[in-house]
């Protein structure tokens, strides 16, 4: 295994994370004013969305463990890293809580329903999560060269 090969996969693959979640938010608050004929339409494209962004971000994190075993395991304990894991964890939070029962809400109910506004707004939240902390982890790894804290060189007692 090369560590080069390894890391030109993962930043092509948090490219492929990123671009899905350009569309899906423009796709939600459109679901949200649809009518009937253009929901089921919306709503695969939604899906799809999140199909390659789950994907993606599968082959990114074992991108990632596979650069942490070949060299980099110690920013594991540094805060560029630490913050990206707090950001995803809300990421998927969003997905599971919001996202994951708004669809399925959606993809038994009607637009004409009461429940659809519903369903469709939470849709839309959640996708907004999404892409913000997506870019917000983007967003990090550009700029974890400047975030250089490390949480080994933290010393809670300082003694002179």
């Amino acid at each position: 295994m090369s560590y080069n090969l390894i890391k030109a996969l993962h930043a092509l693959v948090a490219i492929a994370a990123t671009g899905p979640l350009l569309f899906a938010p423009w796709l939600s608050a459109r679901l949200k004013n649809s009518r009937a004929e253009n929901a089921t339409l919306l709503l695969q494209g939604l899906e799809v969305t999140d199909r390659y962004y789950n994907i993606a971000g599968w082959i990114l994190m074992l991108s990632g463990i596979g650069m942490f075993w070949l060299n980099d395991w110690h920013r594991l304990f540094q805060i560029w890293f630490l913050l990206s894991v707090v950001i995803f964890v809300i990421d998927s939070l969003a997905e599971k809580r919001l996202r994951d029962p708004a669809i399925s809400t959606l993809t038994k109910s009607h637009p004409s329903n009461d429940d659809w506004t519903h369903a469709s707004e939470r849709l839309h939240k959640a996708v907004l999560i999404q892409m913000v902390s997506t870019a917000a982890i983007v967003v990090i790894m550009l700029l974890h060269s400047l975030l250089d804290i490390n949480m080994l060189n933290i010393i809670p007692f300082y003694q002179r």
